[in-house]
């Protein structure tokens, strides 16, 4: 080992140290072979995912690793982060606002994905223009965003597969009112499980639709590059300013802005901008946190070098349970999703490639899916649908199964196009369902 690096456990990393070298191949992460600066949480997050012990330059290093850390021992113990008071805050069973809806699914998927198609392009343009005008005047039209929520609501209530299938075959889209969409889509699926209240609902897709928007004021560049620990400090003053732009849009006490206010505080305290801990962070905004972070997991802003599957975010958000999110509401999450997301890209046992459609409530590990390229790397002029939860077997005979979730670039697919023969009427007489 080189006499300037130190071997660090991964819970001992801190945002600025600069990650030389891995206890595992860099190929098999998401991470730069030359090495990184830790600029995010979500990176600290990714390296607990990936790794055990890191190596780490103290020379390259933007904090001090002699005195702002424990260094692994040789026998690789480390020191607890968290105080007793700490631990026993992070440890409690999360409250949960209590259930006072039980939804069904009223429309069938077909039916929904034309209405959700038409709603989720005028939200889109409706977002769109909100993020532009508070770019140029500061103004946002407030009565446009809960419009767009409430209809986002009326869709997932009746079907959530619908908005989640165009929020995925969307996600080559980083433009940051998109991701405000698709977090907002995560949020109300989530809420929606919980059988919280259409109006708590539509809170919940209101604050992270709007949520971004103090992001619109800070430099373009502290939004998709590595930062210092001085140009995070200064990130997470996005909260204070999408707050200043709030309180002239709700009352003081709105649980909007309670949302919006706590939405990035975490289950440990390492949060911010109050670093709450466990039950102090409110309900709405614990829930909003989780759908936020899965959001920035699968399309982050750095760009899809960073990005991770949807399994492997599961995986991450699993990982953290207990630590940064509460347990029960991390597994609350994963039944709300799915291990499979709708709109996700799989590769099935025969190793076909396949995107999935809609995840029948008592089989989310063998959705319905539509095979876009067969085992032979050929496109599929027509997709095949095959239902998994059908015993469906290949041309062999042999079970079809999911074999492993695959990143939405890795097979080039016109989202657009793929769509239209799924879902217009006469790709639906070629196919079978």
């Amino acid at each position: 080992m080189h006499l300037s690096t130190k071997e660090i456990h991964v819970h001992n990393l801190q945002i600025g140290m600069y990650v030389s070298r891995l206890d595992v191949p860099w190929v098999q992460t998401p991470f730069p072979i030359q090495g990184f600066h830790i600029a995010r949480q979500e990176q600290l997050d990714q390296l607990a995912h990936y790794c055990n012990k890191v190596y780490v330059d103290r020379y390259l290093s933007k904090v001090d690793i002699k005195s702002n850390l424990n260094l692994t021992s040789k026998k690789g113990k480390s020191k607890d982060r968290f105080d007793p008071k700490t631990k026993r805050l992070m440890a409690e069973k999360a409250h949960f606002k209590p259930a006072v809806e039980n939804y069904v699914i009223s429309c069938k998927l077909r039916k929904e994905v034309n209405k959700a198609g038409q709603v989720y392009h005028q939200i889109n343009g409706q977002i769109a223009t909100v993020f532009r005008d508070i770019s140029r005047s500061g103004f946002v039209n407030i009565s446009q965003v809960r419009a767009a929520s409430t209809e986002m609501v009326k869709s997932i209530v009746r079907n959530p597969d619908a908005l989640a299938w165009l929020c995925r075959i969307s996600s080559e889209n980083q433009a940051l009112h998109e991701q405000a969409i698709r977090s907002a889509i995560w949020g109300i699926i989530f809420g929606r499980h919980l059988g919280l209240s259409k109006t708590d609902l539509r809170d919940i897709g209101t604050a992270l639709l709007i949520a971004p928007i103090g992001k619109c004021k800070l430099p373009d560049d502290l939004l998709t590059r590595s930062l210092s620990v001085e140009e995070n400090i200064l990130y997470q003053e996005h909260i204070a300013l999408t707050l200043d732009e709030t309180k002239s849009m709700f009352s003081g006490n709105h649980q909007i802005n309670y949302i919006l206010a706590n939405y990035c505080e975490r289950n440990n305290g390492t949060g911010y901008p109050r670093a709450l801990i466990g039950n102090r962070i409110p309900f709405l905004a614990r829930v909003a946190g989780i759908a936020d972070h899965y959001e920035a997991l699968i399309n982050p802003l750095q760009g899809e070098s960073m990005a991770v599957t949807p399994v492997e975010a599961i995986s991450a958000l699993y990982k953290e349970r207990g630590n940064l999110f509460q347990t029960e509401l991390v597994e609350a999450f994963i039944q709300a999703i799915g291990i499979y997301p709708t709109g996700s890209l799989v590769q099935l046992t025969n190793k076909s490639v396949a995107v999935v459609m809609e995840q029948p409530e008592n089989y989310r590990l063998r959705p319905k899916v539509a095979i876009v390229k067969n085992g032979m790397d050929v496109k599929l002029d027509k997709p095949k649908v095959v239902k998994l939860a059908d015993n469906a077997t290949d041309r062999l005979g042999i079970p079809l199964q999911i074999e492993k979730s695959l990143k939405s670039t890795s097979i080039d697919i016109n989202a657009e196009e793929l769509h239209g023969k799924l879902f217009s009427k006469a790709s639906w007489l070629s196919i079978f369902g």
